[in-house]
């Protein structure tokens, strides 16, 4: 078999690598670098995108099946979701297995045409990193979408709906900076309440709240006043007033609205991770399952095939997903006078699982 991807192809001119790096930078010193995906919508949009692909069965000649494992399924879902793109080297051992290696950073060369771009990839070990210029037929690269002025470059949903990720990432860190601030319980004492020293009068009463944890304390009422009598007492005996987050309503109603809002962007129906019954789950779910899952799959498919120069494909078990859909669809042909086994092949319920 000729493997395309060790042919060396001469470079020709230079892309925008540096006003990429710059904007790294850029980002990286006004802490916004990784803001936008360090949020729960984000993680659980690709977290279901990353287990979907890793469910995969993938059919194939033997040195695709070698290739391409849940393992590596499961981080170009991840991938799509997070940054857009996802890009493996194809590696070939002396004795010919092939293994596809993630890569983290890499560098388009060329003119309009695929068939002219190079690569410079970098993947990573435990102690060193390779850094290498190949040609792009030697490389698995799959995008959610790109521009057409770029469409080397993939963009994902974060950075199709910016504004959407920014305020959802914005209003976590408001609760965060929220939840941070401090947290006690004060309790008013006298003014002559002691220094925590030998001679404090309330040395035992502090003692004791320090050990309390939920115990019952028998104390003097404050009723007395301090010994200044009843005009001097506190309205409440011993009444604490409590020191710590108090998140406005509106905020929590803008998070909660941002969260649905960012994972309707990666085409995750929010039902799928909020309460709801089980018919809107599987709704969800099928939904899910055929405007996402297969799309992208097919997207991985198809660059799968082309690279390794044989016919990959991704199979999902989609049976269980429309399995009460269908059971409607029977029990309607019955009821409409339709013969039992015309109905359950006409439903699909005869369909192989």
């Amino acid at each position: 078999m000729r493997w395309p991807w060790r042919k060396r192809e001469k470079r020709d001119s230079g892309g925008d690598f540096s006003d990429a790096v710059v904007r790294l930078i850029e980002a990286q010193a006004a802490g916004k670098a990784a803001d936008a995906s360090s949020t729960a919508a984000v993680e659980a949009a690709a977290g279901a995108l990353s287990r979907a692909f890793a469910s995969a069965r993938v059919e194939g000649p033997p040195h695709v099946q070698e290739a391409v494992t849940g393992r590596f399924l499961a981080q170009a879902g991840r991938d799509l979701i997070r940054s857009g793109d996802s890009m493996h080297l194809i590696h070939v051992d002396m004795m010919g297995k092939v293994t596809l290696l993630p890569s983290s950073s890499w560098h388009f060369e060329g003119d309009a045409h695929p068939d002219t771009w190079m690569v410079r990839a970098t993947y990573y070990g435990p102690s060193t990193s390779t850094t290498m210029s190949i040609s792009y037929s030697g490389v698995v690269f799959v995008t959610w979408g790109s521009t057409p002025g770029q469409p080397y470059v993939g963009t994902g949903p974060l950075s199709w709906a910016h504004t959407t990720a920014r305020l959802q990432s914005e209003a976590e860190r408001s609760l965060t900076d929220e939840a941070q601030g401090p947290l006690a319980q004060l309790l008013a004492i006298p003014s002559d309440g002691g220094d925590g020293g030998e001679e404090d009068p309330l040395a035992t009463l502090k003692a004791d709240l320090r050990s309390a944890r939920g115990k019952a304390l028998l104390l003097e009422t404050t009723h007395a006043g301090w010994g200044d009598g009843r005009s001097a007492a506190p309205q409440r005996d011993w009444q604490a007033s409590r020191l710590g987050p108090t998140p406005p309503e509106s905020m929590v109603r803008v998070r909660s609205d941002a969260f649905e809002a960012v994972l309707a962007a990666t085409g995750t129906p929010p039902s799928l991770f909020i309460d709801s019954d089980g018919t809107s789950q599987r709704e969800a779910i099928r939904r899910w399952h055929q405007n996402v899952v297969l799309p992208m799959a097919r997207l991985l498919q198809d660059e799968l095939s082309e690279k390794l120069e044989a016919e990959v494909r991704l199979v999902f078990d989609s049976y269980p997903l429309d399995l009460a859909g269908r059971a409607q669809a029977f029990q309607k042909l019955v009821a409409g006078g339709v013969p039992v086994n015309e109905a359950l092949a006409t439903s699909g319920l005869l369909a192989d699982g």
